[in-house]
């Protein structure tokens, strides 16, 4: 496992929300979850190939912007 980057920021208030972030070889883990899944038991932690994430990362970021992804 690598850390990459390290940041503390107090804990957020009742509507906040804070994940760990972690890459591992090629996937990216969120993890410190904590919320339903399909059969009702808890998921804690949810992987994401690398490619994957950094696509959906790029295209939340130009949604930000106003901007349609590739232009």
């Amino acid at each position: 496992m690598v850390d990459v980057a390290t940041q503390e920021q107090p804990e957020p208030g009742p509507d906040g929300l804070t994940i760990r972030v972690r890459l591992r070889g090629e996937t990216v883990i969120w993890s410190d979850l904590m919320y339903p899944g399909l059969d009702g038991r808890p998921i804690e932690e949810v992987r994401f190939r690398l490619d994957q994430y950094l696509g959906e990362v790029e295209l939340a970021y130009a949604a930000l912007k106003g901007h349609p992804f590739g232009q």
